[in-house]
C-alpha cells in the first residue's frame, strides 16, 4: 500500500531512486531528510489521503485520514497536531482523534521522531527492529526488505501459522526482524542512537457499559451515530465523485443509501462477481433505487486470476491470493474516483457477527481469543491491557479484521482512498456501550436500517439469507434452500471424510449464486498444471521454508479432496511462494528455522 518510509541515522539513508523506494506503491508527495533521519511520503494521487506541516521547531506528516477530534477543529490536522505537540500535550490529544492514519513527528531540536498509529491500528506501519533499536519504517514491508543495509530473515514458524490460519497475527510479520506498529501506540525514536520507548494513549477499557438505555432509544441514537461518521467521511473527499463497491449484503447497502443524502456529487457503484450471481442480481435492484449507475467486474474462470500475482507483491504476501476480489476493478474504479466508500467491519460493529456466546466459560476474553488460535497464541500479543473489555470483539476486530481483511484495501490502495464510515471512532464507542444482546444477530442494526432506510431494506433480500431482513433475531432464518444445505453441510459434515464431496454437491445445486466458485476453478486441468509447476518443482523456495515433503502432501491431498487440507491453504501457499520468488529476485532469503 502507499504510504510513509524513513530510515534513521547517515548509514541507512538513501537515495529517492533507491529500489526500496521505487518498488513502494504511489505517487512521492512528501521528501525530507536532516542528518539523522530521512522521510518519504506517497498517496494515491498529491491531495488525497495526507497532509503535512514544517516549522521551525518539528516536521509533521499524516498519511491517512484524520476526521474529528471532541475538543478541537481543524482545517489541517498535520498544523493542528505541530502544535498540540509543542504544547506538551500530545498523548491527552491523541485519545480524542478520530480517523485512520499513521503520524510522524520529527523533532528538529531533540533528533527525535515519534510514530503514531491510530486508536485500533487499521493504517499498518512496519518497524525495522535489530538489537532493542529501530533502524528504519514502512507502510510497505518492502520498504524495508529491499534497503541494503537490511538482511532478510523468514521466520519458518510465522510462515507456517499463515498456511494454517490465513493469515498474520498480533504484530508478527513473516520476517523475524520487521515487526507492525501496535494500535493506539507512540513509539519515540532518538535517532542519534536507534534507541526507542512505547507507549499506548488508548484502551478499550475507557468504554463503559451503558446497560440501561432502551432498545428503540438504541436505534434511534445508533443512527445518529452513523449518519454523523458518513457526513465526516464525505466532507474529507475533494473530488466531485465517489465509488462504492456495492454486493449483496448490507453494509454497502447502507453506506450507499446515506451517500445519496450527504454527498453533492455523482455516485458510481461497482459489483465483482459472476454474472447473475446473488451479488450483481442485488446490487442492480439498490443502484436503481438509488438512481446510479451499477457496473459489473466479472470475474470469470478465463480471468479470475489475472493481475493476482502483482496483488501478491503490492500486499506484501500479506493477503491470500484467493481473497483479492476487488483487484479486478480497481481500474475501472479508479477512472471514476480516488475514493472508494468501504463497509469494512460493519457487520462486526453494529452486526454484531464476532459475539461469543460462550465467553463466559473462559477465565477472560484475552485467555479465550488466544486459545482460540491454537496451537499458535504464543506468537500473538494478547496484550490484556489494550483489550480490557468485556467481550472478545476488540481482540477479533484486531486479529481478524485489521490483520486480514483490511489488507483487502491495502491491496488498493495504490489508487484508491478507502473511507471506512464503520470504524468511527465514536460509533464504535457507541456501539460498544450498547448490552450486547442488543447487537446479537443483527437486530439492532436490522431495526435501523428498516426504520431509517426503509426504501432499501424493506423489499429487497440479504444475499446472506436470501431473504428481507427482520428485527427481531428469530426471524433472520435461512429460506433459501441452497443456503439451508450448506449450512446442514457444514454443521454435520466438516472435518469429516465425506466433506469434499458435500461441498461438490452444494456447488451442483448453488449454481452460480455464488459470486466466484474457487473450487472449481484451481482444479481446472489448466490451473492445477500451474499449480504444480509453480509449488512442485524442485526450485520451488516454500520447500526450504516449511519442507519439500509437506509441501508435497498438501498439494497431493487437495487434489484428491482430503478434507485436510481446504482451499485457502494452497491459496496461502501460493501466495507465499510467489511473494517470495519476487523477493529472491532482488536480494537473497535467509530461513530462520524454529523446528
Amino acid at each position: 500500500m502507499t504510504g510513509l518510509v524513513g530510515f534513521i541515522g547517515n548509514k541507512y539513508a538513501v537515495k529517492q531512486n533507491s529500489i526500496c523506494i521505487n518498488e513502494l506503491s504511489g505517487k512521492v508527495v512528501n521528501t525530507w531528510q536532516t542528518s539523522t533521519c530521512q522521510l518519504i511520503l506517497k498517496a494515491p494521487e498529491e491531495n488525497v489521503a495526507h497532509q503535512s506541516y514544517s516549522n521551525g521547531s518539528c516536521n509533521v506528516d499524516i498519511f491517512g485520514d484524520v476526521f474529528s477530534h471532541k475538543t478541537h477543529s481543524s482545517d489541517n490536522w498535520s498544523v493542528t497536531i505541530a502544535e498540540q505537540y509543542q504544547l506538551g500535550q500530545l498523548e491527552t490529544f491523541l485519545t480524542e482523534l478520530n480517523g485512520y492514519f499513521i503520524i510522524t513527528i520529527f523533532d528538529k531540536n531533540s533528533h527525535k521522531v515519534s510514530l503514531i498509529s491510530d486508536r485500533f491500528g487499521h493504517r499498518p506501519l512496519h518497524l525495522w527492529l535489530e538489537d532493542n533499536q529501530c533502524l528504519g519504517f514502512s507502510s510497505e514491508p518492502k520498504g524495508i526488505l529491499l534497503h541494503p543495509e537490511h538482511t532478510i530473515d523468514i521466520d519458518d514458524s510465522i510462515a507456517d501459522m499463515f498456511i494454517n490460519v490465513g493469515q498474520m497475527l498480533g504484530t508478527k510479520t513473516l520476517f523475524s526482524n520487521i515487526h507492525r506498529l501496535a494500535p493506539a501506540t507512540i513509539m519515540t525514536i532518538d535517532t542519534n542512537n536507534h534507541m526507542y520507548s512505547q507507549c499506548q494513549y488508548w484502551r478499550w477499557s475507557e468504554i463503559k457499559k451503558n446497560l440501561t438505555i432502551s432498545f428503540d432509544q438504541a436505534v434511534d441514537d445508533l443512527y445518529c451515530y452513523f449518519d454523523k461518521a458518513m457526513q465526516r467521511c464525505m466532507s474529507s473527499i475533494n473530488q466531485g465523485r465517489l465509488a462504492i463497491t456495492l454486493s449483496g449484503g448490507l453494509d454497502s447497502r447502507v453506506l450507499l443509501a446515506s451517500a445519496k443524502q450527504h454527498f453533492k456529487g455523482e455516485i458510481s457503484t461497482f459489483t465483482f462477481g459472476q454474472e447473475d450471481c446473488d451479488d450483481a442480481k442485488i446490487a442492480r435492484q439498490v443502484s436503481d433505487i438509488a438512481g446510479v449507475a451499477n457496473s459489473l467486474v466479472s470475474i470469470e474462470q478465463n480471468n479470475w486470476y489475472e493481475g493476482r500475482e502483482n496483488g501478491v507483491w503490492s500486499t506484501d504476501g500479506n493477503k491470500n491470493i484467493l481473497h483479492m476480489h476487488a483487484l479486478s476493478s480497481v481500474d475501472n474504479i479508479s477512472k471514476c474516483s480516488n475514493y472508494l466508500l468501504n463497509g469494512y467491519v460493519g457487520d462486526l460493529v453494529l452486526g454484531g457477527s464476532y459475539l461469543y456466546d460462550e465467553k463466559d466459560k473462559f477465565s477472560s476474553p484475552g485467555k479465550l481469543c488466544a486459545d482460540s488460535y491454537e496451537p499458535y497464541k504464543h506468537i500473538i500479543d494478547a496484550n490484556e491491557e489494550y483489550f480490557n473489555f468485556p467481550g472478545t470483539d476488540p481482540f477479533f476486530l484486531y486479529q481478524r479484521c485489521v490483520r486480514f481483511v483490511s489488507a483487502g484495501s491495502d491491496l488498493l490502495s495504490h489508487k484508491l482512498n478507502s473511507l471506512k464510515p464503520f470504524i468511527d471512532n465514536d460509533l464504535i464507542e457507541y456501539a460498544y456501550s450498547l448490552p450486547d444482546h442488543y447487537r446479537a444477530n443483527s437486530k439492532l442494526y436490522n431495526a435501523m436500517l428498516l426504520k431509517y432506510y426503509p426504501d432499501y431494506f424493506s423489499t429487497i433480500v440479504w444475499q446472506k439469507t436470501g431473504k428481507v431482513i427482520g428485527t427481531v433475531s428469530e426471524e433472520i432464518r435461512p429460506s433459501n434452500t441452497a443456503y439451508s444445505i450448506r449450512q446442514f453441510f457444514v454443521r454435520l459434515l466438516k472435518g469429516g471424510p465425506l466433506e469434499a464431496t458435500a461441498r461438490k454437491l452444494y456447488r451442483v445445486l448453488s449454481g452460480k449464486r455464488n459470486y466466484a466458485v474457487y473450487e472449481d476453478w484451481l482444479k481446472h486441468p489448466e490451473f492445477r498444471e500451474y499449480i504444480n509447476a509453480t509449488l512442485l518443482t524442485e526450485d520451488c523456495l516454500m520447500h526450504n521454508v516449511l519442507g519439500k515433503s509437506r509441501v508435497e502432501r498438501i498439494v497431493s491431498d487437495y487434489f484428491k479432496g482430503k478434507a485436510n487440507v481446504q482451499i485457502d491453504v494452497i491459496g496461502c501457499l501460493l501466495t507465499l511462494e510467489i511473494y517470495l520468488l519476487k523477493l529472491s529476485t532482488f536480494k537473497s532469503l535467509n530461513i530462520k528455522n524454529n523446528k
